[in-house]
């Protein structure tokens, strides 16, 4: 069960009213007196910069993705989580200034298109039925017609998102093996439930995405995304589909200190890594060339013409399974096909 602390010097504020008015918080006079745990959800009084470009990595192929960071920290315990390298803290902020969101998505230039969406530093949804996030933006983003605004889970909780105007939405999950999910992505939805709701989610009218990222070796590897692969394409209609993305576990090396300390029998523990020219850990290029192929060719038996893309992946890697080089950040966007001209 979580609890809620409030910051003294956020009580007016947008996320505290919507709190307050059918649960209990607790009042405190600053961080100091927040427990350091998962179940601690903290409202903030701090200042953000809530819209930028997403951090590219130096020399791998990444898109022109724009992210919204509402809060920060997750629930949720995946193994491979690079949260647990990047923060300092296991509780959950939320930044007060929800009014600061609303102006800086109003203020983005209206000579574009955006792909605009938040589930960089947390799961979009998983507070969802505490904060109605998606209620907020969704009111924002419906006026917005040169932003496509995407929600990332790994949850089922769509039950706000299902009383919104669809218009300029889409959802994504992440999306594993079953058997991966049981033991790298602790408290999330089953494969089952986040399937459901995104069937839910597409007869709504929301679009939908998925992203296979990351990519998690074992020897079960083809037989288990196999599997999950056409579950997925059993589920949804692919015309409801804006894209996939996909990419194979990467990591700073770090992260794998703090997985060996934690989840002792983490599958990331059993395969070899090599030092990749970000400085980034990642699987041999022979492997990940092998893990991608297969995924594209196992979607494509299923669903022929949507959209899949690789995050952060070098252009020798693009050549070899898509036989061509998508290009940097603008260049790689303008292959989107839910991206407007």
């Amino acid at each position: 069960m979580s609890r809620i602390y409030l910051d003294r010097k956020a009580v007016n504020s947008i996320p505290a009213r919507i709190v307050m008015k059918d649960r209990d918080v607790i009042l405190v006079e600053g961080v100091s007196e927040v427990p350091d745990e998962k179940t601690s959800i903290y409202i903030a009084e701090e200042h953000n910069t809530f819209v930028h470009r997403c951090p590219a990595t130096k020399i791998y192929r990444c898109c022109d993705y724009y992210v919204t960071d509402i809060s920060e920290g997750c629930p949720f315990d995946c193994t491979y989580c690079i949260l647990q390298s990047y923060l300092n803290h296991e509780y959950i902020k939320v930044y007060s200034g929800f009014e600061n969101v609303r102006r800086e998505i109003e203020n983005m230039p209206k000579d574009r298109f955006f792909r605009l969406g938040t589930g960089e530093l947390t799961d979009s949804l998983a507070l969802d039925h505490i904060f109605n996030f998606s209620g907020y933006i969704a009111d924002i983003i419906n006026r917005s017609d040169n932003i496509l605004f995407e929600f990332k889970t790994k949850s089922a909780n769509v039950g706000n998102l299902l009383n919104c105007n669809p218009k300029n939405l889409m959802v994504s999950w992440s999306m594993n093996p079953q058997s991966i999910m049981e033991a790298e992505e602790h408290g999330t939805a089953k494969i089952s439930d986040r399937l459901k709701a995104a069937k839910e989610c597409a007869a709504h009218g929301l679009g939908i995405g998925f992203h296979f990222d990351p990519l998690i070796y074992s020897e079960n590897f083809e037989k288990d995304y196999a599997d999950v692969i056409e579950k997925m394409c059993s589920s949804v209609p692919e015309a409801s589909v804006n894209y996939i993305s996909v990419s194979t576990f990467r990591f700073m090396p770090e992260l794998l200190d703090i997985v060996r300390n934690k989840f002792e029998s983490s599958l990331l523990l059993q395969s070899s890594y090599i030092k990749s020219l970000d400085g980034k850990m990642r699987y041999f290029k022979s492997q990940r060339v092998y893990m991608l192929n297969f995924f594209v060719k196992e979607v494509r038996k299923h669903w022929k013409n949507v959209f899949i893309y690789f995050c952060m992946e070098h252009e020798s890697v693009w050549k070899r399974v898509f036989g061509f080089d998508p290009g940097e950040r603008e260049e790689l966007e303008k292959y989107f096909p839910c991206v407007r001209k």
